[in-house]
């Protein structure tokens, strides 16, 4: 009927472990030029696209119990009561900073989440991960030098040599119309962050409609823990 409003659709949820860039939030589509936006339960989205719109569909609904306690739940957004992963602080261990372990339905180990004090900083971003089996995942910031190697000899802060211009390409490729809207609205884009264990490219982030993204890269990655570092990121 005319002048009827229109319903908002139905955005399903998609598989968690489904490749591709994903984001942490509320926002299932975020407002436009006269549209407002839409918002549901705080989970880790991925983008979909539905009658030529872009919407930011459901793969794992994060639970926090306690909002003064950085302590989180992931669940399956399909199967909704079906847990993905905990995320809790490490209490005790050496030197400043935070540890937080994520842990599979079973409580199984699969990796931890470090933020390093401020104090502590040299040429390593603060927050980095450690899977086992792999090198530390680590990014350095955008004006460090050296490569991987080097930097981490110098107080296992490390980092890859040309990583700047892989992460431009890296965002450019997959997130592109995304950012080349932000560039048209002359919004000023912010340094992609890439986490690397080594010499190898393991987690990018940059942004989708000026909402932060991470690009899972390295196919050992779990993407369970790569979740674990955007929800604590993004507190």
């Amino acid at each position: 009927m005319f002048g009827r409003k229109r319903e908002e659709p139905q955005i399903a949820p998609v598989p968690w472990d489904t490749e591709g860039p994903f984001v942490v939030g509320e926002v299932v589509r975020p407002a436009a030029v006269r549209q407002k936006g839409l918002s549901g339960r705080r989970a880790v989205r991925m983008s979909v696209t539905l009658d030529g719109v872009r919407y930011f569909a459901a793969a794992a609904f994060v639970e926090q119990r306690a909002p003064e306690v950085r302590s989180y739940e992931l669940y399956d957004a399909i199967r909704a009561q079906e847990l993905l992963c905990t995320i809790a602080p490490v209490r005790g261990g050496s030197g400043s900073g935070e540890r937080y372990a994520v842990r599979d339905q079973a409580g199984r180990e699969l990796g931890l989440v470090f933020r390093t004090g401020a104090a502590k900083r040299t040429v390593q971003h603060g927050w980095w991960l450690r899977q086992p089996g792999h090198p530390d995942i680590v990014a350095r910031y955008h004006w460090a030098r050296g490569g991987a190697k080097q930097i981490a000899a110098r107080g296992r802060d490390a980092t890859v040599r040309g990583a700047d211009g892989l992460v431009a390409g890296v965002v450019d490729s997959v997130i592109a119309g995304a950012t080349a809207a932000d560039s048209r609205s002359h919004v000023r884009p912010t340094k992609p962050v890439t986490w690397c264990a080594e010499d190898e490219v393991a987690l990018t982030a940059g942004h989708t409609q000026r909402i932060k993204s991470y690009i899972p890269q390295a196919s050992w990655l779990d993407r369970r823990l790569a979740f674990a570092l955007a929800v604590l990121r993004q507190d």
